[in-house]
């Protein structure tokens, strides 16, 4: 069996199962050790319903299993025995004239081949959290994607369509009602992901999900602040200046107007194409609202 291999894939094997000084060894010295490891190893195996949590934990770790916190003695014994159940055990010895074998000489070896598992798990379509979160794509794309808890679905649903607001809080301690400029898009209870277009670079947005009612807009839920990355060299944003009077130097962002009014929103409800794509409708264009000066 071990003695057919060659060195370097006993050593191999060695590090494998963690023993100690392997890579000094020589072929006899590789066989015997990895004979030995493996049978005190398919002895602990026999015995992992007795073992204690803190017992699997280093015995998983010696099988070189990844684990967490989170991970129960039941998962950790169900883990341990799936490595096992694609070993076998294999003769040391040849047979004898009785035809049985010697049982103190054999060991557990590994099948070199190992079947494919296909497991295949279903992640549930939520989590009935209440959740919104934006992520930045790149200079012109934003992401979104939100989650609801039992409460708000049964209150969207008596409101629909659910409706997403972006809002442009470059440089603005944002109260609700002095964004640069708002875009809101009306989207169906059942979509729950928005790529939004951006063609303004370099700015700051908040998302907020809600519903209308008497053509009043009712936020539920807030995003946090996603930035879009600048698309040139980033250059002073703040403008300095001197007080003639005083020589002072004194700097201070520079002004700039605010849009009131709500416009339409654009983007898609699927991954955008390289070229940007028009799938989700048309493209604004921004006036101001931005970061550079």
């Amino acid at each position: 069996m071990n003695g057919g291999k060659t060195i370097r894939q006993l050593k191999k094997e060695a590090m494998y199962l963690k023993i100690k000084g392997y890579y000094n060894m020589r072929k006899k010295e590789l066989v015997k050790a990895i004979s030995e490891r493996k049978t005190e190893l398919a002895k602990m195996a026999h015995d992992l319903g007795n073992m204690k949590m803190n017992q699997l934990r280093s015995f998983a770790k010696e099988m070189g299993l990844k684990l967490t916190r989170r991970t129960t003695k039941s998962e950790l014994i169900k883990k341990i025995s799936k490595i096992f159940s694609t070993w076998q055990y294999e003769e040391d010895v040849k047979f004898g004239k009785s035809g049985r074998t010697n049982v103190a000489t054999s060991s557990l070896t590994k099948v070199s081949e190992r079947r494919a598992v296909k497991t295949e798990i279903d992640l549930p379509k939520t989590y009935k959290k209440d959740k919104l979160v934006g992520l930045e794509v790149n200079t012109n794309w934003l992401h979104f994607y939100w989650d609801f808890s039992e409460k708000t679905k049964e209150r969207l649903e008596k409101h629909s369509p659910i409706v997403l607001r972006i809002y442009d809080v470059t440089y603005i301690d944002f109260n609700g009602t002095n964004a640069h400029r708002t875009f809101e898009k009306e989207l169906s209870l059942n979509v729950s992901k928005y790529y939004v277009f951006v063609p303004q670079p370099n700015a700051d947005y908040l998302a907020e999900i809600g519903y209308k009612e008497d053509n009043k807009f009712v936020p539920l839920l807030r995003s946090n602040l996603v930035s879009t990355p600048p698309s040139s060299p980033n250059f002073a944003q703040m403008e300095l200046w001197m007080d003639l009077r005083t020589h002072q130097k004194f700097s201070e962002i520079s002004s700039k107007r605010l849009a009131v009014r709500i416009e339409r929103l654009t983007g898609v409800s699927s991954m955008p194409t390289p070229s940007g794509g028009n799938s989700g409708g048309g493209s604004f264009f921004w006036i101001s609202g931005g970061r550079n000066v």
